[in-house]
């Protein structure tokens, strides 16, 4: 799951009257391009190299933009390459870094699937320097790393479950000659004492290119929103959701929604519709319309199994069920209120 938006003032939640309207039903219904047995997460490269992960076979596939399946690897262990519940993704387009939350640790892969490093252990926070602190043995703190997202500036972030914290990290520290000391955190954000942007029960993020930080919080029902520095901004579809289960970031061209201009997309993806919101700058956040599973199956011809994650590039929406992985233009989405 596997995309940075500046406000100034007030945050605003707005809806928008525009519909992206519906083309013609398609004559052939849209075949699923890759079939899985338990999909939990996509990432896709600008160059449309796609990421996915099977939590049954506990297996990273490497697809082609067309979908076919190119490598694989991992398999259930404790192994360097395999995994444990590996729940989420996301690629730099040179490297794929991949949450490992039974074995504890975060994976990092090149784009060709070949293994680099581990991350092990619990990032510990910086230390400003001649500041005097007790150590903490970062390696006896527990942490369940469930979800990674990576900035255009290159950071890394990690939501971790144990401490229900988001965790900032420079993924160049990853490098295997520093194993021996703990990789520090830059900071950490989203825990017990962040007030308005305390999370509950988190389950996954997704950064924007816009610099924006976007977490599914089931335990709030709704998506917090964050600053790329941990500010808490504002919230997204309170109670709206069933059961919220990933989100989505990317820039959509003008000819999808013939406006002048690039638009950056967030998709929520829950247990029956995608939620369409505008993320753009010095206006808020604009909620534009959802587009229910049912209507997806029209699209398709057939029924879908549960939905899992999305991306988007260009004027394709990338989408992941529990079984396959569907092709969509956006144009041809029917978006209600």
């Amino acid at each position: 799951m596997r995309a940075f938006l500046w406000l100034c003032g007030f945050q605003l939640i707005c809806f928008s009257p525009f519909f992206l309207a519906a083309q013609e039903e398609p004559s052939a219904r849209i075949l699923p391009v890759a079939e899985f047995q338990q999909a939990r997460a996509i990432a896709v490269t600008p160059l449309g190299e796609i990421f996915v992960l099977d939590g049954a076979l506990s297996r990273l596939y490497k697809l082609d933009p067309t979908g076919k399946k190119l490598a694989h690897v991992g398999g259930f262990g404790i192994d360097r390459e395999a995994f444990d519940m590996p729940l989420d993704l996301t690629t730099d387009g040179l490297n794929v870094f991949i949450a490992d939350r039974g074995n504890q640790r975060i994976s990092q892969f090149d784009r060709y699937l070949n293994f680099v490093t581990l991350l092990q252990n619990r990032p510990t926070p910086l230390v400003p320097f001649g500041t005097i602190s007790e150590p903490t043995n970062s390696a006896s703190q527990l942490w369940r790393p469930i979800s990674v997202s990576i900035l255009g500036q290159g950071d890394l972030y990690i939501l971790d479950e144990a401490q229900r914290q988001v965790i900032r990290i420079n993924p160049l520290t990853f490098a295997a000659e520093i194993q021996q000391r703990q990789n520090p955190n830059q900071f950490q954000f989203g825990g017990f004492d962040a007030g308005a942007g305390n999370l509950i029960e988190p389950r996954c993020l997704q950064t924007s290119r816009s610099g924006k930080i976007f977490v599914a919080d089931v335990g709030r029902n709704a998506v917090v929103v964050y600053d790329m520095f941990g500010n808490y901004v504002t919230e997204l579809g309170k109670g709206w959701f069933k059961a919220l289960k990933g989100l989505g970031a990317g820039l959509v061209p003008p000819t999808v929604e013939s406006r002048p201009d690039l638009q950056e997309w967030l998709v929520v993806v829950d247990e029956s519709a995608l939620f369409f919101f505008h993320t753009e700058p010095h206006t808020g956040f604009k909620f534009f319309g959802k587009c229910l599973k049912s209507d997806l199956e029209l699209l398709i011809g057939s029924r879908v199994s549960s939905l899992s994650d999305a991306a988007i590039l260009n004027e394709t929406l990338y989408l992941l069920t529990e079984n396959a992985l569907y092709l969509l233009p956006l144009r041809q989405l029917k978006l209600v209120q």
